[in-house]
């Protein structure tokens, strides 16, 4: 069922009543604005599925009040996109929510399994991704493109029960809502200049070249807002990291660094300027720090991979991803004392305790029958 008026989806919205759960997906463009363009909405339940054409002159409304509805769970897979577009678009968040992707890694499909693995492996169905890549923008839709993206949603209802069964089983739906709480944060999906600057990778950087990437990482979110343009149509990551790492005093020299070109003579190379100039007037103690500058302490890199062997080793044991429990970050930041998702909530009964053990030189490993194993030491 495709839906293009406002009276279509009042009726689809009704005919759904108040189920439990609901599928959803999106599709949308990424590529030519700062929040992607949102093009359609799948949603399914049982024998009731539409796509929704965003696109057409048709009222949201309805659709925002169903997925705001306390009493319906949203299920997605990896649904930080969807979510995110949600919160651009209608200035909320669908709650509550069930990501298949993280549900999947409680339950030892691996790390970030695709949406296509997990189909085949709960539900033995190959998908069909010769529509993968569409310009979902584009009309009238050929009816092959809405199959596909029913069929996203069709799926998902199947893989969500299977794993919500599989959860109950495994006694973990307390750690499944802990994760799906953080989802549904409207500070998840707000801009954060502090997230920018880590993606960004300014590795071993001080402070005060810190700070200009910051001032730099603001303007350029401004910019890019103001134009709606994707963020690096602005300015590349690499030529932001390259005038934080090595700061230009003039025009000329800012010419010269890779990315930037003509841009440099005109308004945005002024501004750029600007916001070194206004970093370095920063006083010190304002400055940033982040995980890999701690007043020049690093945690040890052999102290490092033994936590690693540990989480790979419990994670083994309890059949689940170890890229949920913690990432190489929280573990040199947990050796390190600074707060982390691994000293807090099932993470700290699962791993954080035994981790903390080990760096009291409570417990030691060892190898048995080629497999890690965990001594308890004289205490």
């Amino acid at each position: 069922m495709l839906i293009k008026k406002s009276s279509e989806l009042i009726e689809f919205i009704d005919l759904l009543g108040e189920p439990p759960y609901i599928a959803i997906d999106t599709e949308f463009i990424p590529e030519n604005t700062y929040f992607p363009q949102l093009c359609l909405i799948q949603i399914a339940y049982g024998e009731h599925q539409a796509v929704i054409d965003t696109l057409a002159n048709i009222d949201l409304n309805p659709l925002v009040s169903l997925l705001i509805n306390p009493k319906i769970v949203k299920v997605f897979h990896a649904g930080d996109q969807d979510l995110a577009i949600f919160w651009n678009t209608f200035k909320q968040i669908p709650s509550p929510v069930f990501d298949t992707q993280i549900a999947a890694m409680v339950c030892g499909f691996g790390d970030q399994v695709s949406y296509s693995k997990l189909v085949k492996a709960i539900t033995n169905n190959t998908l069909d991704k010769s529509s993968q890549i569409v310009d979902w923008s584009k009309r009238p839709l050929m009816a092959q493109h809405v199959n596909y993206a029913i069929a996203d949603v069709t799926h998902l209802c199947v893989v969500y029960e299977y794993l919500l069964k599989d959860i109950k089983d495994r006694n973990r739906d307390s750690w499944v809502v802990e994760e799906m709480n953080e989802l549904v944060d409207i500070k998840r999906y707000e801009f954060n200049p502090d997230i920018q600057i880590k993606k960004i990778k300014l590795k071993g950087a001080s402070p005060r070249r810190l700070a200009i990437l910051r001032e730099l990482v603001v303007w350029r979110d401004e910019e890019a807002r103001l134009k709606n343009h994707p963020r690096t149509w602005i300015l590349k990551d690499n030529s932001l990291r390259d005038i934080a790492s090595n700061p230009p005093h003039n025009i000329e020299t800012l010419a010269r660094i890779r990315g930037i070109g003509g841009i440099a003579t005109g308004k945005s190379g002024k501004k750029i300027l600007e916001c070194i100039q206004s970093a370095k007037q920063l006083p010190i103690e304002k400055c940033p720090i982040y995980d890999d500058f701690k007043n020049g302490e690093y945690a040890n890199s052999e102290v490092v991979a033994l936590l690693n062997a540990l989480l790979k080793s419990i994670c083994e044991k309890n059949d689940m991803a170890a890229r949920l429990v913690a990432t190489k970050s929280d573990i040199e930041k947990f050796v390190l004392g600074d707060p982390t998702k691994v000293a807090k909530g099932w993470r700290w009964n699962l791993f954080g305790k035994q981790a903390s053990r080990l760096l009291q030189g409570k417990i030691a490993l060892t190898v048995r029958d080629n497999n890690i194993d965990i001594v308890n030491l004289n205490e």
